[in-house]
């Protein structure tokens, strides 16, 4: 399992390889895709309603009050994800290797997403504070 980061000021891109969503998790407030191996494990959580892009590029635009609405990310487990991709702004995109996608934008009220690696990811750490904003810590 590799990582690799490439960084501007305006965006930090992951290109991920050998991670495959290995847990879908869905609670009262929340969805969570994880990776995890012996090396390196990830965790994405989403809290807020995102867009979903399936691999023939119907859109669907899902919101965490309505459970039943998340039924198609099912097809997602065992899937890799191949990118990241986070935005100074506080955006959030996720590519997975079917050609499906999910898109998160900073919500006013609640912290729209977190990433937190482990093990090979440590680095990777990211959190979208209500109305958006720079979701990684910066020397400036």
């Amino acid at each position: 399992m590799t990582a690799e980061l490439t960084g501007t000021p305006d965006e930090h891109r992951w290109a991920l390889r050998d991670h495959r969503v290995t847990q879908l998790v869905v609670d009262l407030r929340s969805f969570r895709l994880q990776t995890w191996t012996l090396e390196a494990s990830a965790e994405i959580r989403l809290a807020a309603p995102f867009t979903y892009w399936e691999p023939d590029g119907l859109e669907r635009r899902l919101n965490l009050e309505e459970p039943e609405q998340l039924s198609p990310l099912l097809s997602l487990l065992g899937r890799s994800i191949d990118t990241l991709r986070i935005t100074r702004r506080g955006q959030l995109t996720i590519r997975f290797g079917d050609g499906s996608s999910i898109g998160v934008e900073p919500h006013p009220r609640v912290e729209a997403w977190e990433i937190q690696g482990g093990g090979a990811l440590e680095g990777l750490g990211y959190l979208c504070q209500p109305g958006g904003g720079t979701p990684w810590q910066t020397a400036e």
